[in-house]
């Protein structure tokens, strides 16, 4: 038979193929890369149906947190939480992601993030590929410290993030996250919601501080990503090379236009902003987070909506960090998707853009797509969320790496 035969087929289904609705395709794979799309039929040596179904490639949250922590409050949750038992609960996180279809996330922030990684490589637990910033670089003061009312000695220890001021000490810091095993570099460039004393709207490191972190990742072919809700910080950001921006809830058009012409693309996270807004008191924020919120959830819609038309790239990213057992939550990360529809103005397509080949390509990744050489990641869903965009949820198989969790058994039943 021509091409020999095939590991695995998912037959029939619509495809989605990262960018375009190419139609009813066959798609084998054969180890962990799809090798044909087409519509041509072969054997191959397992079958997934698929005919009546939409088929598009696994999904991407390019920005959430593995904690590990119950509840809102992150101070709480790294003052007191056992640090063992928040890795067995992030090692349940990520079973949970894979199951809705996560296939790649992006841990924006947690030193934890790498033993995670590391153990879903190995085969230990299962998981959704995991590219990993471990701990964040933040200034003295800065949003990475989530107090700034106990002592500094205390938010160092408390391991989140690395504290530093000045070029050399930047510097060293992203070093020493690269050292850990980071394969890319997160840097708070404003402040944030869920830090207490700075406000979203306050620049945080200087131009040369972050072109300092910036060139120690190019020495090592990775990236930049900035938290940044200010404009002001967040252009900075981008004017010292950073490849992605977070949240961007407060940018103007001129940032935005800088953006688009730089390649640097926009994460706008409106499920964090969404569920503290909606839930923040019952699920423990903590005050400063609560009275920040509405500032930030105002202006994004805005954001968002101008991002697009003047061309910036936008991924998919909720900044989800906790479990709350509602229904925005760890492992219904795909409510991100109907926000960028319903709050955002993004049509189904492109909010699945976002999701799959945007942030492949602004990931550097070979995955995003159903086409010949990609990583074999493909959910199968029952329903067609271009026509309505909550289909989304109804995944009915996932298979990563070119192995069908439903056939296997090992994480649907």
């Amino acid at each position: 038979m021509a091409g020999g035969i095939y590991d695995l087929v998912v037959r029939g289904g619509l495809v989605f193929d990262g960018e375009e609705v190419v139609g009813r395709r066959n798609v084998y794979i054969r180890g962990n890369l799809i090798v044909k799309v087409t519509t041509e039929e072969f054997s191959a040596a397992n079958e997934v149906d698929a005919r009546d179904m939409f088929v598009m490639p696994g999904l991407i949250d390019a920005h959430l947190h593995l904690t590990g922590i119950k509840g809102g409050s992150l101070l709480t949750g790294y003052l007191f939480d056992d640090a063992r038992v928040r890795l067995l609960r992030a090692a349940n996180w990520a079973r949970e992601l894979l199951i809705a279809g996560f296939t790649t996330v992006r841990d924006c922030g947690e030193p934890n993030s790498i033993a995670l990684r590391n153990a879903i490589n190995e085969g230990v637990i299962p998981g959704p590929r995991i590219i990993a910033a471990g701990a964040p670089l933040t200034q003295t003061f800065g949003h990475g410290e989530l107090s700034h009312s106990i002592p500094l000695k205390w938010s160092i220890g408390l391991g989140f993030a690395e504290i530093c001021d000045g070029v050399d000490e930047c510097r060293k810091a992203a070093r020493k996250v690269l050292r850990s095993g980071a394969d890319f570099i997160k840097i708070m460039a404003t402040g944030g919601v869920l830090s207490q004393r700075d406000r979203p709207e306050w620049a945080q490191f200087t131009f040369d501080e972050i072109r300092a972190i910036v060139q120690e990742a190019e020495k090592v072919g990775t990236y930049v990503a900035a938290h940044a809700h200010g404009d002001l910080g967040a252009r900075v950001a981008v004017e010292a090379g950073v490849r992605t921006i977070e949240h961007g809830t407060l940018l103007r058009d001129e940032t935005l236009k800088l953006m688009a012409e730089r390649g640097v693309s926009l994460t706008p996270t409106m499920a964090i902003q969404e569920l503290i807004y909606r839930y923040g008191k019952q699920i423990g924020i903590d005050p400063w987070g609560l009275e920040k919120i509405a500032e930030v959830r105002e202006s994004i819609a805005n954001v968002v909506r101008k991002a697009k038309e003047y061309g910036v790239t936008i991924i998919m990213g909720t900044d989800l960090g906790f479990k709350t057992g509602l229904d925005i939550d760890m492992g219904k990360n795909w409510v991100e998707l109907q926000l960028m529809v319903e709050v955002g103005g993004l049509s189904s397509m492109d909010a699945l853009r976002a999701a799959t080949s945007n942030a492949a390509r602004m990931l550097r990744i070979n995955a995003g797509f159903v086409r010949e050489g990609s990583l074999a990641d493909i959910v199968v869903i029952n329903g067609n969320p271009i026509e309505n965009i909550k289909d989304i949820s109804k995944i009915i198989n996932v298979i990563k790496d070119g192995r069908s969790m439903a056939e296997k058994g090992s994480l649907i039943t």
